[in-house]
């Protein structure tokens, strides 16, 4: 596939959800007001008890650098060998009650940069569109860039209520999930584990989140602007182009007498988009006008197998199937799969492995639209990890990818790399 071709693909995504940007559009899988831990007693240890003492007052940090090295093995669309990346993560977390402010209040920062010969990249060299590092993708807006990804509120609403108020990274969403999030820090590399894409809700949101947990059920719901706001910090147009709204009810429970989950969300966005029946060729790309683009997700997971010395540690089976509308959302469809072990080894408490697998299935209006100049079909993959703890701060990873690209133009690519993740 020519230079001139990969440029139509990007601008005909650009102008349908902005999916040629890569990351556009993530699902939220059993969303939830992010809750900060204590202090990881990092490289850097305690601070002569220092950390501690801001913990007890209601400040806690988390300070990560990691590094990349992987590239193409064979397929694919370029032959340049392997190259470096890295990322570093900073995330402060206040809680106001410690504070002496009020109680049941909260202010979340997550800073984030990425930089090397990898986050320079424009376009996935495996060629598939999603990209198999999101680690040096995101955040949004360049490489060798400090961007604020998260800066929001957060309140108690009542005991079990939260309300999150500001802007959010919706990664920072899944850091509880055992197998989806991860920042491609912890766990997969590839956006399609890291953040699944759906669509209708961009990396970096703006808007509001309240949560509700009861016994075994929670409900989430967000009202949040449909444009990516990742290099944003004042909300000055906010909703100009439309509204995104989400609702999520997930069950938590235990099967067989194991823990198991189950959770549906959906999504739904007013935002203008381009009518892929209508879409029109080079010169002129576009197409009419369309709004309605929604995405419908359902996940379920469980542990097959949990260590009776430790429990929610063991291996897990997880599944996220969807449905969209297909126009102006140049998703249809997608299913991911997969298992992923946490601390199976009782000699290797902290390590982590997964396997997954994913399809996407794009829109056939799509597809028809640019069969004359790009053909176009499902995009899978398979991603394989494992994560050994050298040190409970000092983590390394070994990853291996198996892409069968959506250009067919574009044979299947295996590509592969390390990681090495310092907590300070």
């Amino acid at each position: 596939m020519n230079r001139d071709l990969i440029e139509i693909l990007r601008e005909a995504s650009a102008q349908t959800a902005r999916w040629g940007r890569v990351v556009a559009g993530l699902g939220v899988l059993g969303m939830g007001a992010a809750v900060a831990g204590p202090n990881v007693a990092g490289l850097t240890g305690d601070w002569g008890g220092m950390r501690t003492g801001l913990g007890e007052r209601g400040v806690v940090t988390e300070l990560s650098f990691t590094q990349y090295y992987g590239g193409l093995m064979s397929g694919g669309v370029a032959d340049d060998g392997f190259d470096w990346g890295s990322r570093a993560d900073a995330m402060v977390h206040l809680d106001f009650g410690k504070l002496g402010l009020w109680e049941g209040g909260g202010f979340h920062v997550h800073g984030e940069t990425r930089f090397g010969e990898a986050a320079e990249r424009k376009f996935p060299r495996s060629g598939g569109l999603w990209p198999v590092n999101t680690g040096v993708v995101l955040p949004l807006g360049g490489s060798e860039r400090l961007e604020a990804s998260s800066l929001y509120f957060t309140q108690r609403l009542a005991e079990k209520t939260v309300l999150m108020l500001g802007k959010i990274n919706v990664i920072d969403l899944l850091a509880g999930d055992p197998f989806f999030g991860g920042w491609a820090r912890d766990r997969f590399m590839n956006i399609a584990f890291v953040a699944p894409p759906s669509g209708v809700v961009p990396p970096t949101i703006m808007g509001a989140v309240v949560s509700h947990r009861w016994d075994a059920i929670s409900v989430t719901g967000m009202v949040f602007d449909p444009e990516d706001r990742t290099g944003d910090y004042w909300p000055s147009d906010l909703f100009a182009s439309g509204v995104n709204v989400s609702l999520g009810v997930n069950w938590a429970g235990k099967v067989a007498g194991r823990p198991s989950g189950f959770g549906v969300t959906g999504t739904y966005s007013t935002k203008d988009g381009v009518d892929l029946g209508e879409l029109l060729l080079p010169p002129d790309l576009r197409g009419g006008r369309k709004s309605g683009a929604y995405n419908v997700a359902v996940t379920a997971s469980h542990l097959v197998y949990e260590r009776a010395d430790a429990a929610g540690k063991g291996l897990g089976v997880y599944v996220k199937a969807a449905v969209a509308d297909g126009n102006p959302n140049p998703i249809e469809g997608s299913v991911i799969f997969g298992v992923a072990g946490h601390g199976v080894f009782r000699s290797r408490p902290d390590d982590v492995f997964g396997i997954g697998c994913y399809l996407y299935d794009w829109s056939d209006d799509l597809v028809t639209g640019l069969a004359p100049v790009v053909g176009l079909s499902g995009e899978s993959g398979v991603e394989v990890f494992y994560n050994f703890a050298v040190t409970p701060w000092f983590r390394v990873s070994a990853d291996m990818q198996w892409v069968d690209p959506a250009r067919a133009a574009v044979g299947q690519a295996w590509v592969g790399g390390l990681r090495a993740s310092i907590q300070f």
